[in-house]
């Protein structure tokens, strides 16, 4: 009997001791959760204490011990957004819709400001709100300044730009730095697409007919310019050729001058020369 007693006393010990080791671990778990918190790589954290608010030390990537404290996560790597269907109306009254998408990322510096400023707010909760109207408000404002045309043509990387440009500007301030933007086709009904599209091909029929038009007129001046390079060839190979004719018979009357001159003149009578050696003398 003594012998059983104690073997169910050395049973329940071990039970207990199994018992406190499985609470220990439940605890431990508990307490990594609660009080330690994991900074995923680009991003950092901010923590806010019920007691002092938002404190000032910036979390980094890795895990860190944080109490009782609530963190939040901000991406200081780049994120792409795309904002879809946003409606914008041109200079000409056209409604169109566009969906742009832009990269951003935040300022480390500036995670305490944007904590303060949204609060807990994750940042998909502020790219779907303040980011989304900020681009359209921007957008709006760079859209209403050109036509449909453009919007759709020529100008849509300048118009781009200006959307880049002005959305930077209006978020930067926050803590938010926007690194690029895409603004996407403009969606309109079939009607504007068909009249677009029928400006487009006019505009090209005509580029392509001045390309013509300045080419046929380029092959013409350089045959014109061929044939008077020829002429003018030409004729300076005939002057060439009178002048050189002409000095010819300048040298020789010179060089018998000067040896009549010397040598007196010469003439022949009945198969005799005869010198005459008459000079002029000074």
């Amino acid at each position: 009997m003594e012998k059983k007693t104690g073997v169910l006393k050395a049973l329940m010990n071990n039970i207990k001791r199994v018992s406190i080791i499985f609470i220990s671990l439940i605890l431990v778990t508990v307490a990594c959760f609660l009080f330690l918190e994991k900074i995923p790589n680009g991003y950092v954290g901010v923590q806010y204490s019920v007691n002092g608010g938002v404190k000032n030390e910036i979390l980094t990537q890795g895990v860190k011990f944080v109490g009782f404290n609530k963190v939040t996560e901000y991406p200081i790597r780049l994120q792409t957004v795309t904002a879809d269907s946003l409606n914008l109306a041109t200079q000409d009254g056209k409604a169109t819709n566009v969906s742009i998408s832009y990269s951003y990322k935040v300022d480390p510096s500036k995670v305490s400001s944007i904590y303060k400023e949204f609060g807990s707010v994750s940042t998909d909760d502020i790219e779907a709100t303040w980011l989304k109207s900020q681009l359209l408000k921007t957008s709006r404002a760079v859209v209403s300044r050109y036509n449909l045309l453009n919007v759709s043509g020529r100008e849509s990387t300048k118009l781009q730009s200006e959307i880049l440009q002005n959305f930077q500007e209006a978020v930067k301030n926050k803590g938010f730095i926007i690194e690029d933007l895409s603004f996407g086709v403009p969606d309109v009904d079939e009607e504007t697409k068909k009249s677009i599209d029928a400006i487009i091909k006019a505009g090209q029929d005509n580029e392509r007919a001045k390309l013509e038009a300045e080419t046929a007129k380029t092959e013409a001046e350089g045959k014109a310019k061929a044939k008077m390079i020829e002429a003018e060839a030409e004729a300076k190979a005939k002057a060439n050729d009178l002048k050189t004719k002409s000095l010819t018979d300048e040298i020789l009357k010179d060089k018998e001058l000067d040896a009549r001159m010397k040598h007196g003149w010469l003439t022949t009578q009945a198969g005799q020369a005869i010198v005459d050696t008459t000079k002029n003398s000074k």
